[in-house]
C-alpha cells in the first residue's frame, strides 16, 4: 500500500471514530437535556435541583491516563527507531514521537497546575 492511501485511510478511520463519539455525546446531552424539561414540566420545586446541579461544571477526576499514554507512545516510537537501526527511519520515527511526546506532557502539566491551584485554593 503506498504511503498516501495509508494517510489517508488512517485520516478517514481517526475522523470517523471521532464523528461517532461526538455524535454519542450528542445523544447524551438531548437524552439529559429532555429528561430535565419533563422534570420542569411535573415538578418545578424539585427540578430546581437538579437545574442547579446540571449547571455546576462537573468534577474532573484528575485521570491522567491519556497523558500516561501518549507518553509511553511516543517512547515507543523512539524505541522503536533505535531498535531499526536505520538513519532515515530514526529521524522520520523520532519526529513522528514528538507529537505525542509533546501532547502528554501538556497534559501532565495541564493536570498539574490544575492540582496545584486546587490546592492553593483549598489552604485560603
Amino acid at each position: 500500500m503506498p504511503t498516501t492511501e495509508m494517510v489517508v485511510s488512517i485520516a478517514v478511520v481517526a475522523a470517523l471514530a471521532l464523528t461517532f463519539v461526538h455524535l454519542v455525546r450528542l445523544a447524551g446531552t438531548a437524552i439529559m437535556h429532555k429528561t430535565a424539561r419533563r422534570m420542569v414540566e411535573r415538578d418545578p420545586a424539585s427540578a430546581e435541583a437538579m437545574i442547579a446541579r446540571l449547571g455546576s461544571p462537573p468534577e474532573r477526576s484528575g485521570d491522567d491516563r491519556l497523558a500516561t499514554i501518549l507518553i509511553a507512545f511516543g517512547i515507543a516510537l523512539i524505541a522503536a527507531a533505535v531498535a531499526i537501526n536505520d538513519p532515515g527511519w530514526m529521524h522520520y520515527a523520532i519526529a513522528g514521537a514528538l507529537f505525542p511526546l509533546i501532547i502528554g506532557t501538556a497534559l501532565w502539566l495541564r493536570l498539574f497546575i490544575i492540582e496545584r491551584a486546587r490546592r492553593r485554593a483549598s489552604q485560603q
